[in-house]
C-alpha cells in the first residue's frame, strides 16, 4: 500500500497555528520553520517506509494503536527525515513524547476526524503556496528591470526585507549588496544552507555562468525565512547572470583600445614581457588618458577561473575604466587627475583585494606617468611589480608598487629562511648577541646611507653617538666594514635577516 501524498510548501509553524486547524494539539514542536513540502495519510504503519524528507505524516485511527506503534512511526519519520507526525487524541505516555524530543521530530495530535483535517492542512498549504508564488513572481518582474549587477542585489536584498545579499566566487565575496562585511565562506556548486553564529542561515544558489561555475548567489536570512530567500534568490539568479554577461561583453568591448596599446608590449608570457616586435609609434593610437595616470596589472595564476571576480573588484574600484585581457593576467590604465589621487585609488584597491585573497590574486602597480609615449614603460612596471606580489603574505604584499620593487626583489633573491641560516654560519656571534636586531638595524642604516653616520642615525632616530657604538659591536661580532667585497654580501644578508623577524 501506498499513502495518499498531497503536495505543498508550508512552515510548520503555520499548520499547528493555523485557526481553521483549531482542533490541532501540540505535543512536541522540533523546529517551528520546518518546511512541510507534502502530507501524507498514513493507513497502514508499513506506509511509513515510503514517506520522503519534509513530510507531515497523518496517522489514522487504525494506525495510531497505542504507544508502540506511535514509537514506530517516530522512528521512520526520523530515518526518512519527516519532519512531523499527527496522530488521533489517546493517552500519551511520558515515554513517547520524550522518544518525539530525542529523535527532534514534531508530534501533534488532534480531535478532528484524520482525513477531513488532511483536507484542511492540504487545503491550507495551498494557500500558501499560490501566495508565496505570487510574491516571488512579482519580484521576477522587478528584479528583471534591474540596470545592474548592483541595482538587481539590492532589489533581492529588499525582497528579503534588508537581508545581506552578495555574489561570492570561488568562495570569495566580490559583490554586495551592502557596505557590511561578510567573511568569505567557500560553498559548493549546489544551492545549500549554513548555520551562521548569530542564529540566521546562509542560503546559496549558483548562478551557473557561462564563464565561471565558481558563481554563487548568497543570502543571509533568519532560520525562519529560508524557504523563502531559497525560492527569491532562484528567481533573481536568471536576471543576475544576464547582467553580468552583459558587463563582461561591455568590459570587453571598452578594451579593444587599451588591448590595442598594450599589444605594443609583446605577449607577456609568463618569463616576462617581450619587447615589441614592431615599432609603432604609440602617436600613431587613440590615447584614452588625458594628463597623469598609472598602469595596473592584475596576476593570477589561474585567470580563467578568476576572471569574474577580478572584473567585479575593477568595475568597484574604477568602473569607468577599460580593462584589457593579457595571457596572464589584465592591464588598465587609471587616470590619477579629476579628483582621483594616487593615495586613493590604492586604498581602494587594497580594500577590495581583502575579499579575494582565497584567489592568489596579484596586483602591480606603475610609477605616476603623463606622456602617451611612457604607455609601453607603465606596461613593465606594473608586470614587474605584480610579478613581486605575495598573495599569501598578510601584509599587503598583494599589491606592490614599482616604487617598492628593489625591497621586493631582495626576498626573491635571498629568502629569510636561506639568510637565517647562512647568517648562523657567517655572523653567529652576530646573530648570538641579545640585541641583535638593533647591531643588524644600525649596520643595515649605515650601509644604505654610504657610511654616513648622521644620516644613519637620523634614519633609525638613535643619536649619531649610539650609531656608532652599536656599530663597533657588530664590528667586534664578526661584521666588516673594510672589506669593499663585503660590503654588498652584508647589506643583503642583515636586510633579509630583519625582514625575516
Amino acid at each position: 500500500m501506498t499513502p495518499k501524498h498531497v503536495s505543498g510548501l508550508v512552515e510548520l509553524r503555520d499548520i499547528a497555528e493555523s485557526p481553521e486547524l483549531s482542533g490541532l494539539r501540540v505535543l512536541y514542536l522540533a523546529n517551528p520553520s520546518s518546511r512541510v513540502r507534502e502530507l501524507a495519510l498514513i493507513s497502514d504503519i508499513e506506509e511509513m517506509i515510503s514517506v520522503g524528507p519534509d513530510t507531515m505524516a497523518l496517522l489514522t485511527p487504525d494506525v495510531a494503536r497505542g504507544g508502540w506503534m506511535i514509537s514506530a512511526a517516530l522512528r521512520y519519520a526520523w530515518e526518512r527525515r519527516a519532519c512531523a507526525i499527527i496522530v488521533p487524541e489517546q493517552s500519551f505516555t511520558q515515554t513517547v513524547i520524550d522518544l518525539a524530543k530525542r529523535l527532534e521530530v514534531s508530534l501533534l495530535t488532534t480531535d478532528s476526524d484524520m482525513r477531513a483535517l488532511a483536507i484542511d492542512a492540504a487545503v491550507q498549504m495551498g494557500v500558501a503556496r499560490a501566495g508565496s508564488l505570487a510574491r516571488v513572481n512579482r519580484f521576477t518582474q522587478r528584479v528583471a528591470q534591474a540596470r545592474d549587477v548592483t541595482e538587481a542585489l539590492i532589489l533581492t536584498s529588499d525582497e528579503l526585507d534588508g537581508a545581506d545579499v552578495s555574489i561570492e566566487t570561488g568562495g570569495a565575496v566580490t559583490l554586495r549588496s551592502s557596505k557590511s562585511e561578510v567573511p568569505p565562506t567557500a560553498n559548493g556548486p549546489h544551492a545549500n544552507r549554513a548555520d551562521t553564529a548569530d542564529g540566521s542561515e546562509r542560503v546559496t544558489v549558483p548562478i551557473v555562468s557561462v564563464d565561471s561555475e565558481y558563481d554563487a548567489l548568497v543570502a543571509e536570512v533568519p532560520s525562519s525565512a529560508t524557504s523563502l530567500a531559497e525560492q527569491v534568490l532562484a528567481a533573481a539568479t536568471p536576471s543576475i547572470r544576464a547582467l553580468l554577461a552583459d558587463a563582461r561583453l561591455q568590459a570587453t568591448r571598452a578594451s579593444l583600445p587599451v588591448i590595442t596599446i598594450t599589444a605594443l608590449s609583446g605577449d607577456a608570457q609568463s618569463y616576462g614581457i617581450n619587447d615589441p616586435s614592431h615599432t609603432a609609434p604609440i602617436d600613431e593610437f587613440s590615447w584614452l588618458v588625458d594628463g597623469a595616470y598609472c598602469a595596473i596589472f592584475i596576476m593570477s595564476d589561474v585567470p580563467e577561473q578568476t576572471g569574474t571576480a577580478v572584473h567585479q573588484l575593477w568595475n568597484a574600484v574604477v568602473p569607468a575604466i577599460p580593462l584589457a585581457r593579457l595571457i596572464d593576467g589584465w592591464i588598465g590604465f587609471v587616470p590619477l587627475s579629476r579628483g582621483r589621487t594616487r593615495l586613493e585609488l590604492l586604498t581602494h584597491m587594497r580594500q577590495g583585494m581583502e575579499r579575494l585573497s582565497s584567489l592568489g590574486v596579484r596586483v602591480g602597480v606603475s610609477a605616476e606617468h603623463t606622456a602617451p609615449r611612457q604607455a609601453l614603460t607603465s606596461v613593465r612596471e606594473a608586470w614587474l611589480a605584480a610579478r613581486t606580489a605575495d598573495p599569501i603574505d598578510t601584509n599587503g604584499a598583494a599589491l606592490v608598487e614599482f616604487e617598492q620593487l628593489s625591497s621586493r626583489l631582495l626576498p626573491k633573491l635571498l629568502p629569510a629562511h636561506f639568510a637565517e641560516q647562512v647568517g648562523e654560519l657567517l655572523l653567529p656571534d652576530l646573530l648570538g648577541d641579545p640585541d641583535a636586531d638593533e647591531l643588524m638595524r644600525a649596520v643595515v642604516a649605515y650601509l644604505s646611507h654610504r657610511g654616513s653616520s648622521s644620516a644613519a642615525a637620523a634614519a633609525i632616530g638613535v643619536h649619531r653617538n649610539t650609531l656608532q657604538t652599536r656599530l663597533k659591536r657588530a664590528e667586534r661580532c664578526g661584521v666588516s666594514f673594510s672589506r669593499p667585497e663585503d660590503v654588498l654580501p652584508t647589506h643583503m644578508l642583515l636586510t633579509a635577516l630583519l625582514q625575516g623577524r
